[in-house]
């Protein structure tokens, strides 16, 4: 009795240790607002969902496997404030997920180990493409922040399928540096698990992203580039360059983003993006303003400008409400439309392709 006693208590204290060097957070953020928007066809009021920040609720969690090594997850699903819906749903095919497929966690799901060579993840995460760009925007590639309208560029006239959006990638893995002086770098590739069906080679859709930056207390500067085999014109690859710096003078933190997008076939889109943006300190919140351009090379009257400015005020850590207005200039053949980051409500509808929306909006953004 004695001896069964003294190995439950053994096993006992393990499974605490175990439990010691375990944590898994549930954490997320509920963003909803109303605006007051016009895309040609007069003025419309609605609530939508993730002006300042994209609703989710998420699970991340991480094990200490002993000498430095840490096992690591996170499993991220998006919602959609005005209507209590998920974001997701599949609207388009890509090589591996058609059309109306669910996605349970569709902004993140990753498994990795980290550790003082840096960090390798595995599974559906964000590519080093978007993260520079959405590291760089005051607005972080919400609601005012110019660049965000135009997907980085992605989709649009002559912008390719959502099917190739750069945002995130299923089934890819990603190697991060550990930051040595200030720099950093991210090595990351996704597979299209093309089977070569329909005459697609098997390359479609696989994707290569290389990133690099340095930051100090004052200066960042980063550079990421990235190629993707695409689904939306068969046989070609889009090749993404991103330069983006910023330097936070105290007063006012400038920054500037440059995005290039080059196809190797005839019908490729041939874009170039743009932003210029600050954020300054104002009272205890912070006042952002963005203004940025997308030159479309391909087609003719495709070019687009889009200004936006917001405030965010914080009631708390946790809880920031904000407000600010935006505009897109469109030319006759441009069809870009205001919405917010990504997985949030669509962006309001054009009456025509040429009209040039626009919104005015105050929202509540709370963090768990």
């Amino acid at each position: 009795m004695k001896t069964q006693l003294f190995a439950l208590s053994v096993l006992s204290a393990a499974s605490c240790a175990v439990q010691a060097q375990s944590s898994v957070t549930v954490y997320g953020a509920l963003d909803s607002y109303l605006e007051l928007a016009s895309a040609g066809n007069g003025t419309v009021t609605r609530i939508s969902s993730g002006g300042a920040m994209g609703s989710r609720f998420g699970f991340r969690g991480t094990e200490d496997l002993g000498s430095g090594l840490k096992a690591n997850f996170v499993l991220e699903a998006g919602i959609l404030m005005d209507t209590g819906a998920s974001t997701g749903t599949a609207t388009i095919p890509t090589s591996t997920v058609p059309t109306g497929a669910a996605y349970m966690f569709q902004r993140l799901a990753t498994v990795g180990l980290s550790g003082d060579f840096g960090a390798v993840n595995i599974g559906r995460q964000y590519t080093p493409h978007f993260g520079t760009m959405a590291a760089f925007d005051p607005a972080g590639f919400t609601m005012s922040g110019a660049l965000n309208y135009y997907a980085g560029p992605g989709v649009g006239i002559n912008g390719g399928s959502l099917a190739d959006a750069t945002t995130r990638r299923d089934n890819s893995i990603q190697y991060t540096t550990p930051t040595w002086g200030g720099f950093k770098a991210n090595l990351f590739y996704a597979f299209g698990e093309s089977n070569g069906a329909g005459g697609q080679p098997k390359s479609t859709g696989n994707t290569l992203n290389i990133a690099a930056g340095y930051s100090s207390s004052t200066l960042s500067a980063q550079a990421s580039y990235m190629t993707e085999k695409t689904i939306y014109l068969v046989g070609n690859t889009d090749k993404y360059t991103v330069l983006a710096a910023s330097y936070d003078f105290g007063a006012i933190k400038p920054s500037a983003i440059f995005v290039r997008r080059r196809g190797d076939m005839a019908g490729a889109p041939s874009l170039d993006a743009y932003q210029i943006g600050a954020s300054a300190p104002v009272g205890v919140g912070k006042l952002i303003a963005t203004y940025g351009q997308l030159k479309n090379k391909t087609t003719a009257n495709s070019d687009s400008k889009a200004i936006g400015v917001r405030y965010d005020y914080p009631l708390s850590k946790r809880t920031t409400i904000y407000g600010g207005a935006t505009r897109i200039s469109n030319q006759a053949a441009a069809g870009y439309t205001i919405s917010g980051g990504g997985g949030s409500s669509p962006g309001l509808a054009l009456s025509a392709v040429g009209q040039s929306p626009k919104s005015v909006y105050a929202g509540i953004a709370h963090m768990f």
